[in-house]
């Protein structure tokens, strides 16, 4: 890198002077294209300072010619010209081109006028023919036309100096070559100063331009970096969402296994009369479901991020959705001695969105607004708003509860986040029902917002489209493709084996109220499911292949099926759809069982019910008395 020296001080000092007056001379039009903007200074500095190193060859010829009028006049209106040049361009910014090659004209003009009055071809002023492409290429750049416009200046005004000498057949000796010497020197002395000048500005501006590329270059190496690091963040934390999301069954199955077993054992501990059982019992199950709960908020979000959350969306009747969440949300608020009250703006009237979604991120702001609120008011007003011009539905959770600090404010809705380190001691809770709530409206299209006063209460606002568009649908890749080839030819493999699971679970049949079908791919929650059948005087068939139900529901022909929602080989509704198709079992009842709390919009038309895991003796009863009439009550 070049160190400055005491002599660059007076040179920076005089560039910086020319920069404010060429800046100041400069239309704003000109500025916004950095080239343009460089052969505009260049342009406002030449006619500045040019006219001062030309007209001292002017000065001389006038007093040493002895006929001056009219071709010494003309070279000085000529040179005085070049100054109202920039002043044009304060009126004509957008004829730049055309000043500035008038100005190259009036140039060679004023060589050719001087040098043919002045010595003809062995004039010294000839020696300024040489600054004429100079200029032009600092005016205009080097463009085609550019290049064509001054050549063909140039050789049109050599062509007429030529032809005027041909008509005299000489040229005019108003001063003597030999007496000549000093205008040579003179003007040898202003051409240089003008090109070393012009020359030094150009450098200078080179310079300048060289270092900013290298600070764009910097700052580009520093984006580069910070975008490789980014994606990096990008893919680790996909990584992870997608490893949270897979382990769906891996992390749910066991809890289900638990509820459904502490399940089986509270109903024989009640049976039993054992009360010790029955409260340890009612705390493994209680504990069960707190953390099952927490895992399927981990799993919602980590889904949410991996992209892999589809919207269910459906017509809406409001009212009656909010007459639902005040039946449900009323005893929640009581159990702190809260008042709960509903302000409805009207009638709300149809909204096209997923009913689910809203109505759990509805939930989990009433659950927190109990939770933090004791002996106060727990207010739900709900009405329809217009935000940019799209109808949106709002609904906002207003409470007297404890409130939350402005700093708790900014990270509210991170995950694994609570207002204070100290709510988790006395209230509980994970931190994580707002940031699920947040990015499940934020996935309609919609937001919350939060705004609170420190021991005056806190208002959690919801707004969502009234109508919200669906997600594009995610294109399969071509190994997509191919593993679901796979998939459907292990299928087709393990039909060969239905056979043998049916002969077995036929040599278990006795007299029963009716035969169910059960199909999971969850050994565990088979046997629970064949317990609590037995319980209710039912035959259960059970298969753990979903490739083998159809088979199996053809031959056994079951008075009900209970089919999971998410298996490794099948989609769930794809085999009910496949069910309902076939003449032998489009009659028989079907309902839907999976760990999601979600069922999708089509499922009326689908599946006859749906009952989501863990499956308790109580949920269990409900769906058999709905489907198979009194004689399973």
């Amino acid at each position: 890198m070049r160190v400055p020296t005491m002599q660059d001080e007076p040179m920076n000092a005089l560039t910086q002077l020319i920069d404010r007056w060429t800046e100041a001379l400069t239309p704003e039009h000109l500025r916004q294209d950095i080239q343009v903007y460089k052969r505009v200074r260049m342009f406002i500095l030449s006619h500045l300072f040019g006219p001062f190193l030309g007209h001292p060859v002017t000065i001389y010829l006038f007093l040493n010619d002895p006929n001056p009028w009219p071709h010494v006049h003309i070279l000085g209106l000529s040179v005085t010209l070049f100054w109202f040049f920039p002043i044009a361009l304060q009126f004509f910014p957008r004829r730049y081109e055309l000043l500035a090659i008038t100005s190259v004209a009036n140039l060679n003009f004023a060589i050719l006028i001087t040098a043919y009055h002045f010595g003809g071809v062995s004039s010294p002023l000839l020696m300024w023919f040489l600054v004429v492409p100079l200029l032009a290429f600092f005016y205009l750049g080097s463009g085609v036309r550019t290049s064509v416009a001054i050549f063909a200046q140039i050789v049109i005004g050599l062509a007429a100096f030529y032809a005027v000498y041909l008509m005299n057949r000489s040229f005019p000796m108003h001063i003597p070559l030999e007496e000549m010497v000093d205008v040579t020197m003179i003007s040898m002395l202003c051409a240089s100063l003008y090109i070393f000048f012009m020359a030094s500005y150009y450098a200078s501006v080179v310079d300048s331009q060289s270092e900013l590329l290298k600070e764009i270059d910097r700052h580009q190496a520093t984006m580069d970096d910070l975008t490789a690091a980014k994606e990096e963040a990008e893919r680790a934390n996909g990584a992870k969402s997608e490893f949270l999301a897979k382990m769906s069954h891996e992390l749910r199955t066991p809890l289900n296994a638990v509820l459904g077993y502490s399940e089986i054992l509270l109903e024989d501990a009640e049976l039993d009369g054992n009360g010790e059982q029955i409260a340890d019992l009612q705390k493994i199950s209680a504990a069960g479901k707190h953390l099952l709960a927490m895992v399927n908020d981990i799993l919602d979000i980590s889904k949410i991020e991996a992209g892999k959350t589809e919207l269910f969306l459906e017509d809406v009747d409001l009212d009656q959705l909010i007459e639902e969440i005040e039946v449900t949300a009323r005893p929640l608020a009581a159990k702190n001695t809260n008042v709960f009250e509903v302000i409805k703006d009207g009638e709300l009237g149809t909204a096209h969105l997923d009913l689910t979604k809203l109505r759990q991120a509805t939930f989990n702001l009433l659950s927190n607004a109990s939770k933090f609120c004791q002996n106060g008011k727990i207010t739900l007003e709900v009405k329809t708003i217009e935000q940019d011009g799209r109808p949106m539905l709002s609904m906002a959770v207003h409470d007297t509860g404890v409130g939350i600090s402005e700093e708790a404010l900014a990270s509210l809705f991170q995950n694994f986040t609570q207002a204070h380190a100290s709510i988790n001691a006395k209230f509980g809770g994970t931190g994580l029902g707002l940031s699920l709530s947040k990015n499940l409206c934020r996935l309609m299209g919609g937001d919350i917002t939060a705004d609170s006063v420190l021991g005056e209460g806190s208002v959690f606002t919801i707004t969502v489209p009234m109508r919200v568009e669906a997600l594009a649908p995610a294109e399969m890749s071509e190994e997509a493709v191919d593993e679901t080839l796979k998939d459907a030819a292990a299928e087709l493999r393990k039909l060969n084996e239905a056979d043998q699971m049916l002969s077995t679970s036929a040599d278990a049949n006795s007299p029963s109220l009716g035969t169910v079908l059960v199909v999971d791919d969850d050994p565990e929650y088979l046997e629970i499911m064949d317990r609590m059948l037995r319980k209710e005087n039912l035959n259960p068939i059970l298969t753990s292949d979903p490739a083998s139900a159809l088979h199996l529901a053809r031959t056994v022909r079951p008075a009900l099926m209970l089919i999971d929602v998410l298996m490794p080989d099948v989609d769930g509704w794809e085999l009910v759809e496949t069910m309902k198709n076939d003449p032998v079992t489009r009659d028989v009842p079907t309902i839907m069982v999976s760990i999601m709390d979600d069922p999708k919009s089509g499922a009326p038309q689908l599946a006859d019910g749906f009952m989501s895991k863990p499956v308790d003796s109580a949920k269990l009863r409900k769906a058999l008395q709905l489907h198979l009439g009194k004689k399973a009550a």
